[in-house]
């Protein structure tokens, strides 16, 4: 296997490079397959298909495949206005260009003809998709064709020559289309594929819940804001002709299925919904992100380590747009990646396609994705590579502080929130769970043990007479009993599992899941004694106390079940002289 990428920018160029390609091809042993990808800055057909002719002139079997772009990448470098053609060449390994026009089928059509195409063929290692544009709903496509064998690697991205919104191109042999997908199948014995994949941004600010949408694309509000308004209100981006470039680099940031996701937005609508290219769903908590360009750029060293062991023969490349809009020339140092390692060639997307553990086909945004390729087994030589760790310009240094400044603000602030949350459940003299807390709790755990049909448990608590405690020595030594009742609840019920809680002055109430009536008997009656044993009191006085216990019935609510609980402990109160324990 053997790859020659080559940067472009006439049609005698690209004879002068077919002719080192023909003597690279006859320098193999064999030569089973030639891919051409070709990715251009602009939508120029006829340019375009003058270069397919004298391709095809020279490798009639040749498959291509490409699209517009914003960006190309060559062998680690950056090429912003030049055509990029890739030749790819196989010994032992075939690849199937094919297309799929939206406007003929649908985008779930689509995705089980190729399907049935990947089921078929039990030797495909990877697939190459490309997107023409924002204005495509993928996502039917990649929900039918992840149902494929979870080994076959899927990559590629939504290509965009700039525009933002306008219909990209992509073509395929003799297609070219602006409503639909471009697909390069790869398979054989002896291909080896391997998928990375670089993020680097981080979360800014506090979590959001997606709390409307409009379809999957159009995210309507976040807490019950208006989407835009989360730009205008945190970064001061307005809905202006600026809009798309300046958030570009603020995507939101999420995690799905295990998989640490982004979305950028695409464009505003009148009612302060944001357009994305990829999916939202109601009820995900998302956060504002930011990218540090040391911590994106140290990612990209971690993922040169990784295919460096692998050995490839050819790397094809993916990168978001985003990335290098925010490492602006130090761009360079991040696809620098793959200088030495083997030829590489790609394009800069809008929005990357991967694979998840789960085998889910996903869209991202803001992620470098490297695919690497070879056939048989790789170079037995062991590869030294050394990672250099960036080295950023002045104003690229100003802003690792600022990184920094925000990164320590922003963990600060979850500190605060995780203390403030706590303190909002807690009682501050008992340090158990207040009242709505523990309603709350109950509440839950009530309706989950209804689900499961797993047993609870309720205690209802009562210090007996204990006003004469506070009357005869005084509200502090109350409060010490009360504490001290506490500590016994917290020492006795599971930890992250039972819910103590403060009802009231000295009533407490304690849920306990997944406890049946004989085991919620036993618990109460060694809180009976363990209080009991207490001996703090003045004048050799003790404290007691009265409890009631209830378990939940199939079809109890909260009220009935409290009720319940409040009839036994007035019974142990009241009938049973204090100091003991009534179930119902």
């Amino acid at each position: 296997m053997k790859q020659i990428p080559f940067s472009i920018k006439n049609r005698q160029e690209l004879h002068d490079c077919i002719e080192k390609v023909q003597q690279e091809a006859r320098a193999l042993k064999n030569l089973s397959c030639v891919l051409v990808s070709i990715f251009m800055d602009t939508a120029n057909e006829r340019m375009l298909q003058e270069m397919k002719h004298t391709i095809n002139a020279s490798f009639p079997e040749a498959q291509i495949v490409g699209s517009v772009s914003r960006g190309e990448i060559v062998n680690g470098t950056l090429v912003e206005h030049d055509i990029v053609v890739n030749f790819t060449l196989f010994e032992c390994s075939k690849v199937r260009v094919m297309s799929y026009d939206f406007r003929m089928m649908s985008s779930e059509q689509a995705g089980k003809e190729l399907l049935a195409i990947l089921n078929a063929d039990k030797e495909v290692a990877a697939v190459e998709v490309i997107s023409a544009g924002f204005h495509l709903d993928v996502n039917p496509f990649f929900h039918e064709v992840s149902k494929s064998r979870q080994e076959i690697v899927f990559f590629g991205g939504l290509a965009d020559d700039g525009s933002l919104g306008q219909n990209g191109m992509v073509f395929a042999q003799n297609t070219t289309l602006r409503h639909g997908v471009a697909v390069a199948v790869f398979s054989g014995s002896k291909l080896h594929v391997q998928a990375s994949s670089s993020f680097g941004w981080k979360p800014l600010g506090r979590s959001m819940t997606v709390t409307k949408m409009d379809g999957e694309f159009c995210l309507k509000e976040l807490d019950g804001m208006p989407a835009l308004d989360v730009f205008e209100r945190y970064l001061g981006i307005v809905n202006n002709d600026r809009f798309l470039v300046e958030s570009l680099t603020f995507p939101f940031y999420f995690e799905r299925n295990g998989t640490v996701l982004a979305r950028h937005p695409r464009r505003c609508r009148e009612d302060g919904g944001v357009m994305f290219g990829a999916d939202f769903r109601v009820g995900e908590r998302v956060r504002l992100a930011y990218g540090d360009p040391s911590d994106i750029i140290e990612n990209a060293m971690v993922l040169q380590e990784k295919l460096a062991n692998f050995r490839p023969e050819a790397i094809f490349m993916v990168s978001c747009v985003a990335r290098w809009m925010l490492l602006g020339s130090d761009t360079e140092q991040e696809l620098s990646v793959t200088r030495h390692l083997a030829p590489s060639s790609g394009f800069y997307a809008y929005g990357e396609f991967m694979r998840n553990d789960a085998g889910e086909i996903m869209v991202s945004n803001m992620t470098l994705v490297t695919i690497g390729m070879r056939e048989g087994p790789g170079r037995s030589e062991k590869r030294e590579i050394k990672v250099e760790h960036p080295k950023f310009k002045p104003h690229r240094t100003i802003m690792a502080h600022l990184v920094h400044l925000i990164e320590t603000t922003t963990q600060e602030l979850e500190e605060t929130n995780a203390k403030l949350a706590k303190l909002a459940q807690l009682d501050r003299l008992t340090e158990v769970f207040n009242r709505g807390e523990t309603e709350m709790r109950l509440a839950t755990m009530l309706q989950q043990s209804q689900l499961s049909g797993q047993p609870l448990a309720v205690l209802m608590l009562d210090i007996d007479d204990f006003k004469g405690i506070n009357d005869s020595f005084g509200h502090e030594m109350g409060d010490k009993v009360i504490e001290a009742v506490a500590g016994i609840l917290r020492e006795v019920t599971r930890t992250e599992v039972d819910a103590p809680g403060r009802w009231g002055g000295d009533e407490f109430l304690v849920v306990f899941p997944d406890m049946a009536a004989k085991e919620g008997h036993e618990i109460a009656e060694r809180i009976r004694k363990e209080v009991a044993a207490l001996d703090f009191l003045p004048e050799g006085r003790r404290v007691t106390v009265s409890i009631g216990l209830a378990t939940a019935a199939e079809d109890d609510t909260t009220n009935a079940l409290c009720r319940r609980v409040d009839m036994a402990l007035y019974e142990a109160k009241r009938s049973g002289g204090k100091n003991m324990v009534i179930m119902h």
